[in-house]
Formats: C-alpha cells, sequence, structure tokens
C-alpha cells in the first residue's frame, strides 16, 4: 500500500482499542509543515496588529473587536505551554485522538525527531532522545541521576551514527508514522496514570523504555538507567524548576506551609447540614483543611484506602478501624480521603460529608464525669443533626482502656452510638494497643472492619522523599542526588527499622544534608548519606577498600591475635564477613548463621565477642540469650512475646531495636522445641512476625549458636586421650539426635571446636594476663609478668575437660586477691612499676627500680 493512499486514513495503534494518534500535520511533507507553522506565525502577527489597531479605534465596534482580541491573545500566552485538551475532559467512552491532548513542546520534539529520523534514516527514538537533551528539565534529570549531560548526548550522538537503514522514504515514513502512534499512546497510559494534565515532553523520557527499541535499551542500560528511576528524577527537576519562588500549599501528601485562611464550612450543597458548634471546639475537621491545601494526593497504602472508602460506603457497619505503628501514614489516609470528599472523588455514600476528627484528649481535659457525659451527649445530637459527618478518633483505644474514670466515661457514651450505625466511624489504633486492649472485647472489635495499615515499599518512600526533597533544597540550596534519596531509603529500610519508611528514610536524609552544609557541600551524594548513617549507628556501611579492605583479607591474623587456635571457626566467620562486605552474601537471610559444637571453656562465646567487637564496633552490640531460661511454653512467650500483646518478646524487641547485631544463643539445645522450630524460618528468610504481627528483619544479624550436645561423648574421648579432630564428623553425626535435620541443614556452617592443648592454654593465659595488666595500667601501676608467672598460670589454670575455663579463677586467687590487698596497704601505689615472678612455690610482687 503506498502512502498516497494511506493519506486520508489515520493510522491507528490502539491502546486498548481506545487510543490513537492522527495527527494531518504528520502526513505532510517537510515543506508543507514549515508553510503551516510560518503561516501560523504570520496569522498571530496579524491578530496582534489587528487588537493594537482596532483599539486605538473611535468606532465603538472596532474597539469592541479589538477588546476581544486581546483576550484572545491573552488566553493563547495563558495555555501556550498546553494542549487542546487536558485528560481530565477525555470522554469516557469512545475513541480518543491523542493529538488533542499533546501540549506544543511535546509536538514540537515529535515533530523535530519525525523529520530527521525521515532524511537521515537514522533511528527515530534515539532522535527523540537527542531533541530532549537540548531541553534544562532533561539535563537536571540526568545530573540528578549523577549523570553527566554530555556524555549521554555524545553517547547517543555515537548510537545515532549506527542506526541508520536502508528502507525507502515511502516505507520508512509509513514506519516512522506507525512507531510515533504506537509511541504516544504508550505514553498517554503513563501520563494518565502520573495524573498530568496533558502529554510534555519530559514524559517522551520514561516513555522510551516502554518502545522496545535494542538501540534506546542499550544507550540506558550504559549508564544504567532504571525507568521508575529517571521517572522521580524528572519529577524532582522539573518540580524544582516550576516552583522556584513559591511552593504549592500541597504536594504528594506532603503540607507545606501556608498562609492561607481556613475557612470553616458546615454546610453541605443541598442545604440540609446543621452547625455543630461543640464538636468544632473538641475537633480538627479535615475537609476544611484540605479546602486550605493542606492535603496532597496518596503515595502508598492505596490497598488500605481503598478499603476505608469501601467499607464507609456500605450501609450496614460503615465503621473502620486502621491499625498501623506511630508514623506509618494512619493519618495521611485520613487526610486524602478528606480532600477526595471536596474534590467529588468518593462514592455517593460518603459524598459531600465532613470529615471531622474529635480530639479526646481535650474533651475529657477538666471535666467531671457528668460534665463530660453532657458534652458528649450534645456532641452526639449535633452529629446526628448535621447528617453530614464521619468521625474519625485517633487512639480510639483510650476509650476502652480501664485506666481513668474519664475514659471509661467517654466510652459508655461514645460505644453504644457506634454500635448502633447512627453515623460512619473510623478509628486509629497502634498495634499493642488493638491486641491488649481492644481485641478482647469482641463486642467492639464485631463493629469495626480491621484496616492494618502496612509499613509502605521502598518505591514509594523513595517517591515521598523526592517531594520532601524539593522543600529540603528550597531550605538549604544544596541540590539533592536522586541516588541520594535511593541510598538514604535503602539504609533507612535495612538498619532503622524501629521507625518506619518513609520518616526513617526522611531523618536519615535530614542528618545527611546537615552533614552536607557542615563540610560546604552543595551537592548532596550517596557518600554523606552513607556517613550519616555510620554516625547513627556505629557500624561500616561504606564500600570496603584501602585499609580496611586489607584488613578483612588477613582478618584471620587479626582475630588470631586476640584468639587462640580454633582455626575452622575462624575462617568460617571471616569468610561470612567478606562475603558480606562485598556485597555477596546471601539474600534472604541472616548475613551467617553458626552452629559452634564443642566441650566447654574453648572458646566459643569468647570469638563471638570478639567478632561484635570487630564487624559491630562493640560488645554491646551482641545480643547474648542464655537458652536454659526458654525451656517452657511460658518462656517461649517470654522470648517473642505472648499472644494478648501484654508481655513483649525478648528476641523481637531486641532486633527491632538493634536490626544490625551479633546474636549469641547459648546452649541452643536447651531451648523449648517451639523455639528451635522457629529458627527454622529465621535462618531460611531472615524474617520472623511476632505477636504484634510485625515483621521482625533478622538479614543485618549474624546469628551463632553454641552448644554443648553430647558432652558426655566429649568428656569420654577427652578423658581416653583422644582429640576432638578425631571425633568431629561423628559427633556432628550425632547432632541428629538433639536436633531436627532441617535445622541443621539451615545453618550457614557446622563448627566442631577443638579442644585446648597445654600449649594454647599458655597462650591464652598470656592474652588474659595482658588484660589484667592493661586494668592496672589504667590505675597508672605498670605490671610486668615473667615467663616463670605465665606458666605457672597455665598449669593451674589447665583443666582438659574445662579449656580454658579455669584460667579466669587461677588469676582471680592468685594475682587479684593479693594485689588488691597490696593496693589497699598502700605496698604498690600509682607510678609504680611491678614484676610478678613465680619463685620458691609462690607468686612474687617485686618493684623495678627506674
Amino acid at each position: 500500500m503506498s502512502l498516497e493512499q494511506n493519506k486520508n486514513e489515520s493510522l491507528i495503534v490502539p491502546s486498548g482499542n481506545r487510543f490513537y494518534f492522527d495527527e494531518p500535520r504528520f502526513k505532510m511533507t517537510i515543506a508543507g509543515r514549515l508553510f503551516v507553522r510560518i503561516s501560523g506565525y504570520i496569522g498571530y502577527l496579524v491578530v496582534i496588529a489587528g487588537a493594537f489597531t482596532f483599539i486605538l479605534s473611535d468606532i465603538e465596534w472596532l474597539r469592541a473587536l479589538g477588546i476581544l482580541l486581546f483576550l484572545f491573545l491573552g488566553d493563547r500566552a495563558i495555555h501556550w505551554r498546553e494542549g487542546d485538551r487536558p485528560f481530565s475532559e477525555m470522554p469516557h467512552d469512545g475513541r480518543v485522538n491523542l493529538s488533542e491532548y499533546i501540549s506544543p513542546g511535546a509536538y514540537s520534539v515529535l515533530e523535530k525527531a519525525f523529520d530527521k529520523s525521515s532524511i537521515t534514516k537514522r533511528n527515530f527514538f534515539l532522535e527523540i532522545i537527542r531533541e530532549l537533551l537540548d531541553l534544562r528539565e532533561i539535563q537536571d534529570s540526568l545530573r540528578r541521576l549523577d549523570i553527566k549531560p554530555e556524555e549521554f548526548k555524545q553517547k547517543t550522538e555515537d548510537f545515532l551514527e549506527t542506526s541508520r537503514d536502508n528502507k525507502t522514504s515511502v516505507d520508512k515514513k509509513i514506519l516512522l508514522l506507525q512507531k510515533a502512534e504506537a509511541f504516544v499512546s504508550r505514553v498517554a497510559e503513563r501520563s494518565i496514570a502520573n495524573n498530568r494534565k496533558f502529554i510534555k515532553p519530559a514524559d517522551f523520557f520514561p516513555g522510551l523504555f516502554s518502545a522496545n527499541d535494542e538501540f534506546v535499551n542499550r544507550l540506558f542500560n550504559v549508564f544504567s538507567i532504571d525507568a521508575g528511576d529517571l521517572e522521580l528524577a524528572l519529577i524532582l527537576s522539573s518540580f524544582g524548576k516550576s516552583f522556584r519562588f513559591r511552593l504549592p500549599p500541597a504536594l504528594g501528601g506532603f503540607s507545606f506551609e501556608s498562609n492561607r485562611r481556613i475557612r470553616h464550612r458546615i454546610m453541605n450543597r443541598a442545604w440540609t447540614s446543621r452547625a455543630t458548634p461543640l464538636l468544632d471546639k473538641f475537633s480538627v475537621d479535615f475537609t476544611d483543611l484540605a479546602r486550605g491545601g493542606e492535603a496532597g494526593f496518596l503515595i502508598g497504602h492505596e490497598k488500605e484506602y481503598r478499603r476505608l472508602v469501601d467499607t464507609l460506603s456500605r450501609p450496614l457497619d460503615p465503621n473502620a478501624l486502621l491499625v498501623g505503628e506511630e508514623g506509618i501514614g494512619k493519618e495521611t489516609i485520613i487526610a486524602h480521603l478528606a480532600r477526595s470528599i471536596i474534590k467529588d472523588e468518593v462514592p455517593p455514600a460518603i459524598f459531600d460529608k465532613r470529615l471531622v476528627g474529635l480530639e479526646i484528649a481535650s474533651l475529657v481535659a477538666g471535666a467531671s464525669p457528668e460534665e463530660l457525659q453532657a458534652r458528649l451527649k450534645r456532641i452526639v445530637e449535633e452529629i446526628f443533626t448535621a447528617g453530614n459527618i464521619i468521625l474519625y478518633i485517633p487512639d480510639i483505644h483510650n476509650l476502652v482502656k480501664t485506666s481513668g474514670n474519664h475514659y471509661l466515661s467517654a466510652a459508655d457514651a461514645l460505644m453504644p452510638v457506634i454500635k448502633n450505625n447512627i453515623f460512619p466511624v473510623v478509628g486509629a489504633t497502634y498495634p499493642r494497643e488493638f491486641k491488649e486492649f481492644m481485641e478482647p472485647r469482641s463486642d467492639i472489635v464485631g463493629i469495626f472492619e480491621i484496616i492494618r495499615v502496612d509499613e509502605i515499599s521502598e518505591v514509594d518512600a523513595q517517591k515521598i522523599l523526592v517531594y520532601e526533597s524539593i522543600l529540603f533544597e528550597k531550605k538549604t540550596g544544596i541540590t539533592i542526588g536522586f541516588a541520594a534519596i535511593k541510598t538514604a531509603v535503602a539504609l533507612a529500610k535495612k538498619y532503622f527499622s524501629g521507625k518506619r519508611l518513609p520518616s526513617s528514610a526522611d531523618e536519615l536524609l535530614k542528618d545527611a544534608l546537615v552533614m552536607a552544609e557542615r563540610r560546604q557541600k552543595r551537592h548532596l551524594v550517596p557518600d554523606e548519606v552513607i556517613a550519616a548513617a555510620e554516625e547513627k549507628v556505629n557500624v561500616p556501611i561504606h564500600e570496603a577498600s584501602g585499609s580496611e579492605a586489607e584488613t578483612l583479607l588477613h582478618l584471620e591474623d587479626i582475630i588470631h591475635q586476640h584468639f587462640i587456635n580454633q582455626e575452622e571457626a575462624v575462617k568460617a566467620v571471616s569468610t561470612a564477613l567478606r562475603e558480606y562486605r562485598s556485597g555477596l552474601a546471601r539474600k534472604g537471610g541472616p548475613i551467617a548463621s553458626f552452629l559452634f559444637v564443642g566441650p566447654t571453656g574453648v572458646g566459643k562465646t569468647e570469638l563471638a565477642k570478639i567478632l561484635a567487637r570487630f564487624q559491630f564496633g562493640s560488645e554491646s552490640m551482641m545480643v547474648r540469650f542464655d537458652m536454659t531460661e526458654y525451656q517452657d511454653k511460658e518462656s517461649f512467650y517470654r522470648f517473642i512475646g505472648s499472644p494478648d500483646g501484654r508481655i513483649s518478646g525478648a528476641l523481637t524487641e531486641a532486633v527491632l531495636n538493634r536490626p544490625y547485631s551479633l546474636i549469641l544463643l547459648d546452649e541452643f539445645e536447651k531451648a523449648f522445641p517451639d523455639i528451635l522450630n522457629l529458627f527454622l524460618q529465621v535462618f531460611d528468610d531472615g524474617r520472623l512476625t511476632d505477636n504484634l504481627s510485625r515483621t521482625v528483619d533478622f538479614q543485618n544479624t549474624i546469628i551463632i549458636a553454641t552448644s554443648n550436645a553430647h558432652s558426655d561423648i566429649i568428656n569420654e574421648a577427652l578423658s581416653k586421650g583422644e582429640k576432638m579432630t578425631d571425633i568431629a564428623e561423628y559427633l556432628k553425626k550425632k547432632l541428629v539426635d538433639v536436633f531436627k535435620p532441617e535445622l541443621l541443614n539451615r545453618f550457614s556452617k557446622i563448627v566442631v571446636f577443638k579442644d585446648l592443648s597445654p600449649a594454647d592454654v599458655g597462650k591464652i593465659a598470656g592474652l588474659n594476663l595482658n588484660d589484667f595488666a592493661n586494668l592496672l595500667g589504667e590505675q597508672g601501676i605498670e605490671l610486668e609478668f615473667d615467663p616463670s608467672a605465665v606458666r605457672e598460670i597455665a598449669r593451674i589454670g589447665y583443666e582438659p575437660a574445662f579449656g580454658a575455663r579455669p584460667l579466669r579463677r587461677a588469676i582471680e586467687e592468685h594475682l587479684r586477691a593479693p594485689l588488691a590487698g597490696k593496693l589497699l596497704s598502700k605496698e604498690i601505689s600509682r607510678g609504680d612499676r611491678v614484676r610478678v615472678l613465680f619463685q620458691g612455690g609462690a607468686f612474687q610482687f617485686t618493684p623495678v627500680e627506674e
């Protein structure tokens, strides 16, 4: 089919058989389009000249015509960057020609790319990119992604030169028309989903991912550009440019400072509602705030919001209870509901309602029980008479708490009203309070639809921080790169799970901005965010390099400076740390999980302490559990929390508070069987759901379980003079008598610790005595140990069945106790230098003269 035959036909590329793009100018020749453009410019010049001429005329009707022409020109000037129609005016039925919804700037980019591709036979989509790169907004978005626009432009030119094809001009033009129509249709879908008014040039850039063009994909892959990241970077750059002098009152769900006076409106459009003066005194009207521009569109929580709207719209029990942690977004959902109500974007059942939040604390303040009852009765009457109220009760658990007569009185008055469905009610509470105070009351819980508000996704948190960053940039003058935002969200999710997204990421980004200001940086990059996170958690997060990388490579030698023998165990933990710091650790589980088996006193716990000091910064970052304390059902609840929420879980709370830590489970084999089963999930998925339905993340922990299982076999072997290396494999096989095979298989490594030889104990004695000397050094006393003293302490402290454990007692009895007496008697004082020897069957403390 020739191009001539297609001139009067629309080349339609449907989007669900609904969208098509039919622009007559694209079917003209280049000269024809140039003629139309010049004619348009001349036409505007004629209108401008006519307007000035007519408005100065003495003839009244000509002057009126001049005014009309000026009004026309003014309207065109106001809307000169807009399409003929916004998407909001798009018909709900029938097919839609997208040429009416494309802005002049977007059309210009499309037309230039179309013409250049027609003439040069180069890739059409690469030509679009080339045209977009001349726009400041696109250049800024690339900088936000830490990509130099000049390098991206040069690479685009390189790809353009290799993208020519040999199709005839007619076939090329038909193919280009088809590509253009398909491309615009896909971009329109994306623009509508993102609440755009028109198709703008910036919408083309992320839309290119949907083109599935080989050259475009290769270009984006060279610079590691992700479609979602690019879209958010464009939001950051476009809003930063659009609101250079003034921020909007509401942007992306956030309420920025607004000087607008909020007008209180109580009347609905049917003029059937009534005033609520007492309710107004003890409440906040969210619909008033929404009209004043104090609420923006919702990011995340779409599922919870839909359930809330559906619940409020039903005829029976239109009551919802939002359950979620503090700062997770419950009130954001309420604010967005208020915005949707004033925008008429809600079902008929809640159309034209007022959403009012009752402040229980102010309601009960200073009121006697009788006065409180009277207030509540009058408020209920006002709500009933008004007929257009949705009542929101934050911290609704206060109504059913068994503490305080005032709260009990409030419950007595309000709960019967809620049960009778007199008006819709939305309550909000926290998981712990819901579990403890509300869930046991089936009569109350039964009238509410329980909606659990979960933490938003990392992608949604990134989007929220993009909008927040617009405000931060205005306040600080620091340009925030998108990579910094992405890093803040990732690190907050990983290391600060005590607070939910986006609050945790928001705080980290603010800390990074303060650090950048202190360092006089004008551009925030991921390094500042990482440094800010490291300050908060005191752990190495940055990429290992230089001396740190060298340390990791020789970690075994460094550990052995403080730890004797047990090469297999030291190698296992060192390998795990190297994998973690290089980013190669297994996803979906803890950093590593080890089972240390062997006789007592051979260093199982000591190695865990050294590991905590080296990787986690301090022994205090080691969370230690003596599993002999968790051997029954009651202790199981103490470990992960009781079902009623009254008892917090020792393990779950510890990890929630310290998501990056070492967990030591001493004498693991003695734990209650349900606890052992619990760790099947922890070792496998790195997650655990606690009694409050919170997900506890173990993915940033190292878990070490120690066990003296089959100590009888170990002691018998040692008493016969056998070595642990001789029975190691047999002992591993016998572990299935104590632990389930599926649990053993989930450990990263099972390490059988070797027994200690007299020489090993001698070295350990040297280390312990060095620590003892350092302790005295803090008091200004220099202590030296003669080799004879070290040998004797090692001899006294050596018992094959107990490893190095008797050493502590030997040092206590033979050194610490005598020295304490000499310090108190002033035989030894600050500034003295003392040498310890073993002579004549006793330890001697001899002053050393300078």
